[in-house]
């Protein structure tokens, strides 16, 4: 269950951004760093299909998270905007109960990754045809889709994300857990975002 803010809350929370913008209005690093933290918090996240070329939805449907078999609960996801050769989400509204957290953002990116399969799939493109798309939003978010679409079986090449040192950084992380017996990360699209979590703590955002 969502934890909901009170109306007090949702006052203090504003007047604390209010006293920290009047103390630092004039320092341009900590005005910068105040814009990312706002974004940190909206959290947006849009995956593009550049080829093939799909078929504009317009308007746009709109996925809401789905009932959990076997449970009361629904998918532990944000709802996804369907623009046929895009998805997009956002933390939206929920920016002020999750906070930094990225939790249900990083179920949400693989959800969508499971979507553009789905949608591969339907139009009878093979693993082996070259898929090409683009990311856009937030950093975190393109990262964690990255890292989702290179353990995919189908030949998705990212045309606008350059990994950079964050990657290396992974690919050793990954290398050294599998030396050490644990394995690679399972292989995507994964459905982890459609299991239970209700008995587990720190996940109603």
């Amino acid at each position: 269950m969502v934890n909901e803010m009170s109306s007090e809350e949702y006052t203090a929370l504003a007047e604390e951004g209010r006293k920290l913008l009047s103390e630092n209005e004039t320092d341009p690093v900590l005005l910068i760093e105040q814009i990312y933290q706002l974004w940190w918090r909206w959290a947006d996240f849009e995956l593009f299909i550049i080829t093939p070329t799909i078929q504009i939805i317009s308007p746009p449907l709109v996925v809401e998270p789905e009932p959990i078999e076997g449970s009361n609960e629904r998918e532990f996801v944000y709802a996804i905007h369907d623009h046929g050769f895009k998805l997009t989400t956002s933390k939206g509204a929920d920016m002020y109960s999750a906070g930094m957290s990225n939790c249900k953002l990083y179920y949400t990116v693989e959800k969508m990754i499971h979507l553009l399969i789905e949608r591969l799939k339907s139009g009878g493109i093979s693993q082996e045809t070259e898929v090409q798309v683009a990311f856009g939003g937030h950093e975190l978010a393109q990262r964690k889709a990255f890292e989702s679409v290179i353990n995919l079986s189908y030949n998705v090449v990212v045309t606008n994300f350059d990994p950079g040192a964050w990657g290396e950084r992974y690919l050793q992380s990954v290398k050294r857990l599998a030396d050490r017996g644990y394995g690679y990360p399972p292989e995507a699209p994964r459905d982890n975002y459609r299991h239970s979590h209700g008995t587990l703590p720190g996940l109603s955002r």
